[in-house]
């Protein structure tokens, strides 16, 4: 479905797909049409960068898709569409360094472009950050690894960080999220799937050990845990969020149907998705639709809510456990949000939106806290620091476009740090 790569099953250490892989054309993107009934008034205009400010500005060899901050909040794992002059490291993950406000690293090397970063101090697996792109691989990266300094797509050298490949996946990996307890990996795809990869170790350590195929969501572009791991929230294509029990006692696949889906490579995935789809389906815990496109969805801090904003221009929190409504809100002035997290105090959500502003809201109540004004382009995403008092952020527009297909260049090529006033 997204080429011809054949990429071998997990591995560490050096290894090379043998094939190139070559990323479809996508459609042009739909253009979000205005909701049905106005948003409701996220709290009327307000001054700019009143309680966050620009404390730094660091520059990227391209445009920025995805954040992930290191546990000690002392760097950032950013993917993008890269393309730095006259090298070659541009299907990769870079590491920028707080303190040296610079790209220290750079992690190669996909087919293309990658989208989706997290960073973990996995009990298992040691100190990780994990990638995922539009090629079939998601690659697992020692945090302490020495990084690249070159990039042939395919590559993946033990010598760079390199510690685990898992391999074939039938479509762009959108978004990547560890349980809390780091058993498992969580991978939201442009397959139609949510993945469990199981990472504790036993017979079954970097294989898919549960899957669900949802035709109707179009693409999967967002995942995340709930805080004690017995459930995940999910934004799709379609505009629906999701949110789906876990439970590894009852929920995953026996070892013969995890060897089987294995064996199939992701040629032959689409043919088995439609084969076995009403096994492969779930039903959520509950769901709400008519959001257009849900690039982000997170669980509160607490677990108690979750939030989720869409190019609907609207920003939505939810009861966790029912989907109960607690409350909307907007910008002032109607912009579609590509970029959304929740502060770890439970206190703030950020929204990027496709104006180039960051709205901050009061998470209690959905009142417009601050404006953040600096971004050249759509901010494609923000991240809170470990301690909640930084705001990072990059933007390049909506997560998968016709132009971030195309183009590695573009009015914003930054990430910016906004910290409490």
């Amino acid at each position: 479905m997204l080429g011809t790569m054949v990429v071998a099953a997990c591995l560490a250490g050096p290894a090379f797909a043998r094939t190139p892989h070559v990323p479809h054309k996508p459609h042009p993107p739909r253009q979000p049409r205005p909701p049905d009934a106005q948003p409701p008034d996220g709290g009327g205009d307000a001054a700019a960068n009143v309680h966050l400010a620009v404390a730094q500005q660091g520059a990227l060899p391209g445009r920025g898709t995805s954040l992930a901050w290191a546990p000690d909040g002392h760097a950032l794992a950013v993917g993008g569409h890269f393309r730095p002059g006259r090298t070659t490291l541009r299907y990769d993950t870079k590491i920028y360094d707080v303190a040296s406000n610079t790209v220290t690293r750079t992690f190669d090397c996909h087919y293309y472009w990658t989208v989706a970063e997290a960073w973990s101090a996995n009990p298992y697996l040691g100190e990780v950050i994990v990638d995922g792109a539009a090629d079939h691989v998601v690659k697992v990266w020692s945090a302490d690894g020495a990084g690249s300094t070159r990039c042939v797509p395919g590559q993946f050298k033990a010598a760079d960080g390199g510690l685990r490949r898992l391999s074939d996946v039938n479509g762009w990996i959108t978004s990547l999220a560890f349980s809390p307890d780091g058993r498992f990996l969580a991978g939201a795809s442009r397959d139609r799937t949510i993945r469990i990869w199981q990472i504790e170790p036993g017979a079954n350590q970097g294989m898919v050990v549960r899957l669900w195929y949802d035709k109707t969501a179009t693409n999967f572009t967002s995942v995340d845990w709930a805080p004690d791991g017995h459930a995940l929230v999910t934004g799709d294509r379609s505009g629906r969020v999701a949110v789906w029990s876990f439970d590894p006692a009852a929920d995953l696949w026996d070892d013969d149907t995890i060897a089987r889906f294995a064996a199939l490579g992701w040629e032959g995935q689409p043919g088995w998705f439609a084969a076995h789809a009403a096994q492969l389906a779930r039903t959520p815990v509950w769901s709400e639709g008519g959001h257009k496109q849900v690039w982000r969805a997170r669980f509160s801090p607490d677990g108690t809510q979750v939030g989720a904003a869409g190019t609907d221009g609207v920003v939505s929190v939810w009861a966790a456990d029912s989907g109960r409504v607690v409350y909307r809100t907007a910008a002032p002035h109607a912009t579609p949000f590509f970029g959304f997290d929740w502060s770890p105090d439970g206190t703030y959500l950020a929204g990027g939106g496709a104006d180039g502003t960051i709205y901050v809201f009061t998470a209690a109540d959905g009142a417009l806290y601050d404006r953040l004004v600096g971004h050249q382009d759509g901010v494609t995403a923000v991240a809170w620091s470990p301690d909640g008092q930084t705001l990072a952020s990059t933007a390049s527009g909506a997560l998968i476009a016709f132009v971030t297909h195309d183009y590695a260049t573009g009015p914003d090529q930054s990430i910016i740090l906004w910290r409490r006033r």
